[in-house]
């Protein structure tokens, strides 16, 4: 008799504290949710880790810096200018917790992330002419008039890039945006990788 109660109880014994442990890497944070509604706080230290079998889930999330490559886009400039901007940043998930209830995956949050850095891109180039954006030093900039009357700008600007100041702003922006939502986002650079006129 005791020996065939030992043979379900040991299964079931096994069962239960496979399904109470799981383990959070360097790489990971995680949450726990019971029923689809997160409990408890977010989990980022390393280890091994216990929930309730069959009641709780467990949620992980990325620790490391995130990548988000922008697509091209077309932005007119405080002088009327059209130019193709193309930028790409860098982010984490600060709050594993947070993020959850505001994006629920990576994917969401890339797709928040288009709307919040392009915005701020596009707003931060509105305000500027044209020389502003691609001049990175003091230096007087060249222009000269070119057969159809429009200024041509010195070909030394065109592949400097954008100044300094502007991609502060934009990440400025973007950082003050994404705690106003209360994300778990950490934005943790932008850069804007080409400019075409």
């Amino acid at each position: 008799m005791k020996s065939k109660i030992l043979k379900i109880l040991i299964p079931i014994l096994v069962i239960l504290l496979m399904n109470s442990i799981f383990i959070v890497n360097e790489k990971e944070q995680a949450i726990i949710t019971q029923f689809g509604k997160p409990v408890g706080i977010t989990i980022i230290k390393a280890g091994l880790k216990f929930k309730l079998p069959f009641i709780h889930t467990v949620l992980k999330f990325d620790n490391r810096i995130l990548e988000w490559d922008g697509s091209v886009n077309e932005i007119p400039t405080k002088d009327n200018k059209y130019i193709l901007i193309d930028t790409f940043a860098r982010w984490k998930i600060s709050n594993a917790l947070q993020f959850y209830k505001s994006a629920k995956n990576e994917m969401m949050a890339q797709s928040r992330l288009d709307d919040i850095i392009d915005g701020a891109v596009r707003d931060e180039i509105a305000i500027r002419i044209m020389g502003e954006i691609i001049k990175s030093t003091d230096r007087e900039m060249v222009t000269h008039e070119s057969d159809t009357g429009s200024d041509q700008i010195n070909e030394d600007y065109v592949a400097v890039g954008a100044r300094l100041e502007i991609i502060e702003s934009i990440l400025f922006n973007v950082d003050q945006k994404l705690k106003s939502l209360n994300m778990g986002i950490e934005i943790v650079d932008v850069q804007i990788k080409r400019v075409s006129y």
